[in-house]
């Protein structure tokens, strides 16, 4: 009877940080951490990534794993090198990025098409510089992540201790299981 009390709480132990593991890796998707087992998608299949190397920063990836945006950016249509993107927002047809420039100025950067396809046919696209004004009329048509490194370095390591409490608790269960056998 004990053991069958044993089995039974490992075993909802088990299912609880396997459940922890799949939210947090869920959130971690908007923060650039990556998403293992969801099907999150941005439009023109785009990635959020957040660099983890220092200094940390965030950019976004193209269908092929290309950068299309981060710091050092600049664009044809913008006057500015992007120095820091402090969140960035999305809907089913654009992104809209707010940054600073070298100056810590904020800036605002719309996505549109280039008229461009890529080899799986999915539109290209840049990003053109837009005032306050016309941020402030489209930013509630958005969905919208603010950058925090904290919280994706906090979400990258809950995971790994949700990972690393499921193998352990997986492991005891399993040298239960052989002991009960032998």
């Amino acid at each position: 009877m004990k053991n069958v009390k044993e089995f039974i709480v490992f075993g909802l132990l088990f299912f609880v940080l396997v459940l922890l593991y799949f939210i947090y890796d869920s959130t971690g998707y908007h923060y650039g951490v990556g998403c293992s087992f969801c099907n999150k998608n941005m439009p023109y299949e785009l990635t959020p990534k957040i660099n983890s190397d220092y200094p940390q920063s965030f950019t976004l990836l193209d269908e092929d794993g290309f950068e299309i945006t981060g710091v050092g950016f600049r664009y044809r249509q913008s006057n500015f090198k992007i120095k820091k993107i402090l969140c960035y927002g999305y809907n089913d047809t654009s992104v809209l990025l707010k940054c600073t420039d070298s100056l810590n100025n904020i800036k605002y950067l719309v996505s549109y098409e280039t008229g461009e396809k890529s080899d799986k046919g999915i539109p290209a696209i840049s990003f053109k510089d837009i005032d306050y004004e016309s941020y402030y009329q489209i930013e509630n048509n958005y969905q919208w992540i603010e950058i925090d490194e904290e919280k994706a370095n906090t979400i990258q390591f809950m995971k790994f201790l949700f990972v690393v409490g499921a193998l352990l608790i997986l492991l005891h269960i399993l040298a239960k299981l052989v002991s009960i056998f032998s």
